[in-house]
């Protein structure tokens, strides 16, 4: 997963860049791994991902939160909301979601 992030990372077209990071996600959705879910959450809220690309992924991340058990769509929330607090005005929209 980390090679993943690097390659994104890389990526200087926005929109490749999020359609990269979604490739990404779909395949932390699919393997219903919690840790993977986090390292992605990580990833995506970190300094290395532009706010406007962070905004979107968080977004499609909420759409795709539904397919996972509910255990683990209440840990994970609850681990975003946890993680964006310290960026809460910057991610308003996307707390709404996850509340």
């Amino acid at each position: 997963m980390e090679s993943g992030f690097a390659s994104a990372s890389a990526i200087t077209d926005q929109r490749q860049k999020i359609e990269q990071y979604k490739l990404i996600l779909s395949t932390v959705i699919a393997s219903s791994d919690i840790t993977q879910a986090k390292k992605f959450i990580d990833h995506i809220l970190s300094d290395d991902v532009p706010l406007v690309v962070s905004r979107q992924l968080l977004q499609t991340f909420a759409q795709e939160l539904g397919r996972l058990e509910p255990e683990a769509q209440k840990e994970i929330g609850h681990f975003i909301l946890n993680q964006i607090q310290p960026r809460v005005v910057s991610f308003e929209e996307q707390i709404y979601m996850f509340s």
